[in-house]
């Protein structure tokens, strides 16, 4: 994953929009797709990921069901079956996901031929069997931070001992890594090891995502990465309203933007009361829609945070910036629609054009629906403003 990517407007994109395509692969075969009506893929930064295929459930010659009912065969769409779906164009297709089926939804309606609906999750949904109770470090040493904590979950779980681990690798960024702050304790109380990293994940103000390599195997390999959306920005798309960009709804909203935040804790070292107190003034030059700082500065709302108590100085610093830049991070969010964009995910980049001052800009996909049907192939997102346009940066 490359630290940023070029922005590439979309009308230089070589890739072809004409014929939208799909494939389905269950046990490692390919199966045949022309019962499947449409196909929908969805993802999010806080969610994992998902599919839901509506497929035609009578034969017209034979009048007779086609995978349930009377004495049909389920076949391929059975749950618990494990398949991996590709969504593109002709010729350039990408493996979206590799995921379980979950549910059946078996339609006999009054008019019209049956259907059936069948949804599933990536396979990454099964980290959520077990809960556990456990705490770091395991081992006597001065602290740990959260990145080292995500590494230390791929380890297979061990249900004897009661440590939890998902068995999977965890990727992290080293340079944010270096950064995190360390903790004298993390601890998992009674939870499923990948809603825990997702926690510690926004804690840190990062995410959690679910990936996958074709390295040529029967079977793709899987990862998770925990750490800033930004190092995910291998690809970022320029869409302009009027062209590439079919519809867009953004949200600018000031009445929860916080100007200033107050850390209050105890330097156990000094014995003295800590009290930090930071304003987006202060973080003009790294704070994100700093173009909108005037705005929060008109608002002037002030957050004061007790627990848990800062131990230090620099720590009290730290977490008021994070709040103050969660907090203008938020101000400006919308919702898009756009041809179908196979590689516009949740977590991914998508510069904004023609839409206004207050809008145009860099945006972080907060979370994407991938719809193919008899009417194309389209992209639905919603996203949340983090830089302005180029041009108006300081």
């Amino acid at each position: 994953m490359s630290a940023a990517a070029k922005i590439i407007p979309l009308h230089k994109e070589t890739q072809p929009f004409y014929v939208p395509a799909f494939e389905l692969h269950v046990k490692g075969r390919p199966v045949p797709v022309r019962d499947v009506i449409e196909v929908r893929y969805e993802d999010g930064i806080e969610k994992i990921d998902g599919f839901t295929l509506t497929v035609n459930n009578w034969d017209t010659v034979t009048q007779k069901p086609l995978y349930y009912g009377h004495e049909a065969n389920a076949g391929i769409f059975v749950p618990g079956n494990k398949i991996r779906l590709y969504m593109g164009y002709q010729g350039d297709l990408r493996l979206m996901m590799t995921g379980l089926i979950t549910s059946i939804d078996v339609q006999f309606p009054e008019s019209g031929s049956s259907r059936i609906v069948v949804s599933g999750l990536n396979v990454l949904e099964r980290f959520r069997r077990t809960q556990y109770t456990w705490s770091w470090p395991e081992e006597k040493k001065e602290g740990i931070r959260d990145s080292e904590v995500a590494k230390l979950l791929e380890r297979q779980p061990d249900d004897k001992a009661g440590r939890p681990g998902l068995g999977v690798e965890v990727r992290t960024d080293k340079a944010a890594a270096g950064k995190e702050p360390l903790l004298p304790n993390i601890y998992m109380n009674n939870q499923f090891p990948i809603i825990f990293l997702m926690e510690r994940a926004r804690r840190c103000g990062y995410e959690v995502l679910a990936g996958e390599e074709d390295r040529g195997g029967s079977e793709p390999h899987s990862y998770l990465y925990f750490g800033p959306t930004n190092s995910l920005r291998d690809v970022t798309y320029e869409l302009e309203w009027g062209k590439s960009l079919v519809s867009f709804h953004p949200t600018f909203a000031s009445a929860q933007q916080i100007f200033a935040v107050k850390v209050c804790g105890w330097d156990r070292t000094a014995k003295k009361r800590i009290e930090e107190r930071r304003t987006l003034d202060d973080l003009k030059d790294v704070a994100p829609n700093r173009d909108h700082i005037v705005v929060a500065r008109t608002a002037n709302r002030e957050e004061v945070i007790t627990d848990p108590p800062a131990r230090t100085v620099e720590e009290a610093k730290k977490r008021a910036d994070e709040v103050l830049k969660k907090s203008i991070g938020r101000m400006v969010e919308a919702t898009g629609t756009t041809v179908g964009l196979p590689d516009l995910r949740g977590g991914k980049s998508v510069s904004i054009t023609r839409t206004g001052v207050q809008f145009d800009g860099l945006y972080t996909v907060l979370s994407s629906t991938h719809t193919l049907d008899s009417s194309g192939y389209r992209t639905n997102f919603t996203a949340r403003r983090v830089e302005p346009p180029a041009n108006k940066r300081r």
